[in-house]
C-alpha cells in the first residue's frame, strides 16, 4: 500500500544494534563507513572533544548514530571522514547520516598518526594531539577530564604567551618521563612497545607497573570495548525520507536542504558532475547563478534567487511534462504537477540538465521583467516564490512572451499577487496551480487565472502598511517608482540608473514628529499612505520635522524651483500639491488613499476594487468578522 512517497508494508524501515568501538573506526578507516558528500565539514571545539573522549572512558552513552544501508535507490557519492585517505576507490556498506563529529573526533583522536583540529577560539582553530596522564588514573580520581591532556600540534605546551614551556612531549622518552600515554595508540599495536618502553624507562618502579594495571584493566579496557549504538536506515528507504529523518536527528547541525542532497545523489548518478559547481561555477568557469546575474546586467534581482528556487522550477517543469505526456489517462490518475519537496528530491539528474538551460533563461528574464515592474533591488523583491513562477512561464513560452498584450496579462497576473498578498503561504501550492493556468491563459486564450478572478484588494490595507515585511508595501513602492515619480529636489524619474546612484527610499511626505505633535493618528502617518520613494538627501529637507508648507517653501528658496515645477514633481507621487500647501493632513490621506487604491487597480487590470467610494464600476464586498480578524484584505471578488 501507497500513500504518497510512503511506502506502507508493515515492515520497519530501520533497525537498531551496537557495534564496538574498535570495529566502527576500523570501518571508517576502510571506507566502509563513509559520508554522503551533502554532510558538510566542520570542526568541534577543544572542551567539546575532551567532553566525548571522557564519556567515553566513563561508560557513558554519548548518542546513536545514524546509518543508511548502500544499495538502494538512493546512490550518494561517498567521501571518507576526515582525515582517512583511502587507498583506492572503496564502495562503503553503509553511509553515516549523523555522528560525523562524534565518529571524527574518536578516530582522529585514538588512530589518527596526524593531529585533530579543533576550534581553540570562535574564528580559529588548530591542531592537537590527546595525551592520558597515566600517573592520575586511578579509583581516588573520579575527575575523568584531569585525565585528559591535549597539547599543541607540535606537542609542546608553553606558558606565558609562548615564553616558557609547560609540557614537552615532543619525543617518546619525554612522553615517559611525563608518564602521558598518546591516545593514538589506543587501538594499534604499537601500544604495546610503548608501554614496555615506558616501564623499562622507569626501571620497573612500582607505582609505574600499577599506572600501566590501571590503564589496562581500566581506562584501555573501557574504551575497547566500549559500544556505540546504531540505528541503521534500511536502503529501501526514499530520498525524502532519508533527507526528513536526518533533519529529525540533526536537530544541533545545520538544516539540509534539497539542494546538498541532489548533490550527492547526482555525483552518484555520473562521476565528475558536481551541482554546487554547475549553480555557483569554478575558478575555470561561471555557473549557472553568476550567469543569470551577468544577465540581467543593472540590477541585482537575481540575488535573491536561491539554489533551492532553480531546483523547484526545474521540478515543476519536469512535472508538468510528465503529465503532459499521460494525456489518455484518467484525469484522478495523471501526475500532478508538482514543485513540491518530496518531487524535488526525486528529480533525476538527466531531467535537471533537460530544464536547467530553459530555467536559466527564465530567471534571466524574470530579472528583466522585474525591473521593467519597478523592481530593482534584491531587498525590494516582494515575494521570491513568485519569480520561481514567472521564471516557470518564460521557460515555457520562451518567445511567445515577445507580445505586448501578454506582457500586459503577465504584468497584471504579477501585481495581482503582490497587492493582494498571495504568496504569503502556501507557496508550493500556488506556484503548481498558477504556472499551468498562467501559461493557458497567455499561450492559448484560456480562461483567467482563478487568482485573477477571485482576488481583489481593499483599501483599507493601505492603512496598515508600515514595513518592508509585507510584500504589499514593498509593491507599491515599485508602482509608485515605475508610475514615473520623480525626487521632490532634482526632478529625477527614479528609474535603474537613479535607483543605483542614489539612496533612494520610502520616507515620510507629512515628517513624523510633525504629526505626533499635532495628534495625528500613527495608523495613517506611519503607513505606506504617508510614505513615498524620495532620495536620502531630498529627505533631509523634510526630517527637520516642519510642516509640509513650510519645507516645500525651503526647497523651493534654497534649490530655485518654481512653485509650479515643484507642483507637478508632488503629482507624479499621487500626492495633490494644494493639500500639501494647506497642511490638510486628513484630506491628504483621503485623496492619497483613493490614489493609491486606482494605482492598485490599474496594475492589476481591474476594476473591480473593494473601496469605501462608489466609483462607477466599483464593487463593494463586506469583510466577514473572521476575514477581518485574520488581518487579511484581498476579498474574494467573484465565486
Amino acid at each position: 500500500m501507497r500513500n504518497g512517497n510512503l511506502t506502507l508494508t508493515g515492515e520497519p524501515m530501520f533497525d537498531s544494534t551496537k557495534i564496538q568501538l574498535p570495529k566502527l573506526l576500523e570501518q571508517a578507516e576502510r571506507g566502509k563507513l563513509q559520508l554522503p558528500d551533502f554532510q558538510r565539514s566542520y570542526v568541534w571545539d577543544e572542551d567539546a572533544v575532551i567532553s566525548l573522549i571522557a564519556s567515553v572512558l566513563r561508560g557513558f552513552p554519548v548518542g546513536a548514530l545514524l546509518t543508511l544501508e548502500t544499495g538502494g535507490d538512493i546512490n550518494f557519492k561517498a567521501r571518507p571522514l576526515e582525515g582517512i585517505e583511502l587507498k583506492a576507490e572503496t564502495t562503503p556498506d553503509n553511509f553515516l547520516l549523523d555522528g560525523q563529529q562524534r565518529v571524527t573526533s574518536l578516530y582522529k583522536v585514538l588512530c589518527s598518526s596526524t593531529a585533530s583540529l579543533v576550534k581553540i577560539a570562535p574564528n580559529k582553530v588548530a591542531g592537537r594531539y590527546y595525551y592520558l596522564d597515566l600517573s592520575r588514573i586511578s579509583s581516588e580520581n573520579q575527575n575523568v577530564e584531569d585525565w585528559i591532556v591535549a597539547v599543541p600540534e607540535n606537542r609542546i605546551r608553553t606558558v606565558n604567551f609562548g615564553q616558557n614551556i609547560d609540557l614537552d612531549l615532543s619525543s617518546a622518552p619525554q612522553e615517559y618521563e611525563s608518564h602521558m600515554f598518546p591516545l593514538r595508540l589506543a587501538f594499534r599495536p604499537e601500544k604495546t612497545k610503548w608501554l614496555w618502553a615506558y616501564r623499562k624507562h622507569w626501571e620497573d618502579r612500582e607505582d609505574v607497573t600499577d599506572n600501566v594495571m590501571n590503564f589496562e584493566l581500566g581506562a584501555l579496557n573501557v574504551i575497547t570495548s566500549y559500544e556505540m549504538p546504531i540505528i541503521g536506515l534500511t536502503k529501501e528507504n526514499s530520498r525524502e525520507a532519508v533527507c526528513t529523518v536526518f533533519e529529525k536527528v540533526n536537530v544541533g547541525g545545520v538544516k539540509l536542504d534539497a539542494f546538498e542532497l541532489l548533490t550527492a545523489v547526482f555525483a552518484g548518478e555520473r562521476a565528475g558532475f558536481d551541482l554546487r559547481e554547475d549553480w555557483s561555477g569554478s575558478k575555470a568557469s561561471t555557473g549557472r547563478k553568476g550567469r543569470i546575474e551577468a544577465g540581467t546586467k543593472f540590477d541585482n534581482v537575481s540575488g535573491k534567487i536561491a539554489s533551492t528556487d532553480f531546483l523547484q522550477a526545474c521540478t515543476l517543469l519536469e512535472t508538468r511534462e510528465k503529465r503532459l505526456a499521460s494525456g489518455g489517462v484518467p484525469e484522478n490518475q495523471r501526475p500532478q504537477v508538482t514543485c513540491r519537496r518530496e518531487a524535488m528530491l526525486s528529480l533525476p539528474l538527466a531531467a535537471y540538465e533537460r530544464h536547467a538551460p530553459s530555467i536559466e533563461h527564465g530567471f534571466i528574464e524574470t530579472s528583466k521583467f522585474l525591473t521593467s515592474q519597478g523592481i530593482v533591488l534584491a531587498r525590494e523583491l516582494p515575494y521570491p516564490p513568485q519569480s520561481v513562477a514567472l521564471a516557470c512561464v518564460f521557460a515555457i513560452l520562451g518567445n511567445k512572451l515577445d507580445n505586448a498584450e501578454r506582457r500586459k496579462n503577465l504584468s497584471h497576473w504579477y501585481w495581482t499577487g503582490v497587492i493582494c498578498e498571495h504568496y504569503g503561504s502556501a507557496t508550493e501550492t500556488k506556484i503548481a496551480r498558477d504556472v499551468p493556468q498562467l501559461v493557458a491563459w497567455l499561450a492559448e486564450g484560456d480562461p483567467l487565472p482563478s487568482m485573477l478572478s477571485m482576488l481583489a484588494f481593499n483599501p483599507e490595507r493601505l492603512h496598515s502598511l508600515r514595513t518592508r515585511r509585507s510584500a504589499a508595501y514593498k509593491g507599491f513602492h515599485a508602482l509608485l517608482m515605475a508610475f514615473g515619480c520623480q525626487d521632490f529636489v532634482t526632478g529625477k524619474p527614479f528609474d535603474t540608473a537613479t535607483i543605483w546612484q542614489d539612496a533612494i527610499d520610502l520616507h515620510h511626505v507629512f515628517p513624523q514628529s510633525w504629526c505626533g505633535k499635532n495628534g495625528k493618528p500613527k495608523d495613517d502617518f506611519d503607513c505606506i499612505l504617508n510614505l513615498t520613494p524620495l532620495s536620502a538627501n531630498t529627505n533631509r529637507y523634510i526630517a527637520r520635522g516642519d510642516a509640509p508648507s513650510v519645507y516645500l517653501k525651503r526647497i523651493e528658496e534654497q534649490e530655485k524651483i518654481g512653485s509650479e515645477t515643484l507642483d507637478a514633481i508632488l503629482r507624479t507621487h499621487m500626492i495633490e500639491p494644494s493639500l500639501l500647501r494647506s497642511d490638510d493632513f486628513e484630506g491628504f490621506i483621503t485623496d492619497r488613499k483613493k490614489k493609491l487604491s486606482r494605482l492598485a487597480a490599474d496594475a492589476m487590470g481591474s476594476q473591480v476594487v473593494i473601496s469605501d467610494y462608489e466609483e462607477p464600476g466599483a464593487m463593494t464586498v463586506e469583510e466577514t468578522p473572521d476575514e477581518k480578524s485574520a488581518g487579511t484584505y484581498f476579498r474574494l471578488a467573484a465565486e
